[in-house]
């Protein structure tokens, strides 16, 4: 083997960079500067009048290194190899730094934080700090779903945001998920209770409090979600007689653009001010994510109209069930309501008091 230099030679690139190469140990070097060789000649970083020859004492510097015997160091590219296996605990870590960077919602974020403190607890309590992913089966599954809460409803909703948070790490490693494979009791569905004699709700929340009565307009009226959706619009939000909404994908639940009709009850106490404001602060800023749910807890105090079990969201299902009611269109449910898919609108009227079927819809002889 030809452990000699040969064919040094100056060469310019089409982008105007210049430089020198050589062959060695049949491999080709290419240098575009001296440092290697302890020199300073460098022809890019000159003025065009002196590239030419600096580029001439860059070739004659390595002709003298290499006749002198100077030779490149061949350097040996390590392959990375993939490991088959990681910590459970370094595995949570990287989950978690990875999906709360993402443009999650900030419920959803602080359902993962729970999930992943949890989740680190549960690894120091067993003393699981060198348990493998591959070893993580059902059965400690199972007992992190336990460790976390006894209610039946916690633990269905644990087991979903810890499915959530391994995930990926499980996909990377090539290993079933065990959360999806355990069955748990489900819970029984809560009933969603409309709000009875509106229009009197409506008088009463005028007279309480401005900003409330317009978040359960339009909760009601446009059935928009009131800590996210309504809380933070904007006059910008709305086309120029108020009669329409517009909020773009990123800014709702349903991740899709969404164009609600205003009816004329709310359109009345809409006055708009300057676009990029805030609807209820006259600000660039929204009310903290708490105001609404401050607000309602002092009105529900004071209320004879409001039942126990009603929340700021009774006012959305109460306009839903107008809706479906109205049109009886599962399709205008869920285009009004702004849901992924039809499940969703489906699941969501079960929670309801609606009638979806009469006598007349039963067979008959």
């Amino acid at each position: 083997m030809n452990y000699e230099f040969k064919n040094l030679k100056k060469f310019k690139l089409s982008n105007g960079r210049m430089g020198i190469s050589f062959f060695y140990n049949e491999k080709r070097f290419r240098y575009f500067n001296s440092s290697v060789i302890g020199e300073n000649f460098n022809p890019n970083t000159c003025d065009e009048s002196s590239k030419e020859k600096q580029l001439d004492l860059l070739y004659q510097s390595f002709f003298l290194k290499l006749e002198k015997g100077w030779r490149p160091i061949e350097e040996k590219k390590i392959k990375k190899v993939k490991p088959i296996d990681i910590k459970v605990i370094e595995g949570v870590k990287i989950c978690y730094n990875n999906k709360i960077n993402l443009e999650y919602s900030k419920s959803y974020k602080k359902d993962l934080t729970i999930a992943y403190n949890k989740l680190n607890d549960f690894i120091l309590c067993r003393k699981y700090q060198n348990l493998n992913l591959s070893d993580f089966n059902m059965n400690i599954a199972k007992d992190l779903i336990n460790f976390t809460s006894n209610s039946k409803r916690v633990q269905l909703n644990s087991k979903r945001n810890y499915s959530a948070l391994l995930s990926d790490i499980f996909k990377e490693y090539k290993f079933e998920n065990p959360f999806p494979l355990i069955k748990l009791v489900k819970t029984e569905e809560v009933l969603h209770k409309p709000i009875k004699e509106i229009k009197l709700v409506f008088d009463e929340l005028e007279k309480f409090n401005s900003n409330l009565h317009l978040c359960c307009l339009l909760a009601y009226g446009c059935l928009l979600r009131p800590h996210r959706e309504i809380r933070n619009l904007k006059w910008n939000d709305f086309n120029e007689d108020c009669s329409q909404i517009s909020l773009a994908g990123n800014r709702n639940k349903g991740k899709k653009n969404r164009i609600v009709p205003i009816p004329l009850f709310i359109q009345e106490y809409l006055k708009r001010g300057n676009d990029e404001n805030n609807i209820f602060t006259n600000t660039p800023y929204p009310f903290n994510e708490d105001y609404f749910k401050t607000l309602w807890t002092k009105y529900k105090k004071v209320s004879q109209l409001i039942k126990k079990e009603n929340t700021l969201y009774s006012f959305r299902h109460t306009g839903a069930i107008n809706v479906y009611e109205k049109t009886g269109s599962l399709n205008k449910l869920q285009q009004v309501m702004g849901h992924g898919n039809l499940n969703i609108s489906l699941t969501y009227l079960r929670g309801l008091e609606v009638k979806q079927l009469s006598v007349d819809d039963m067979p008959d002889l």
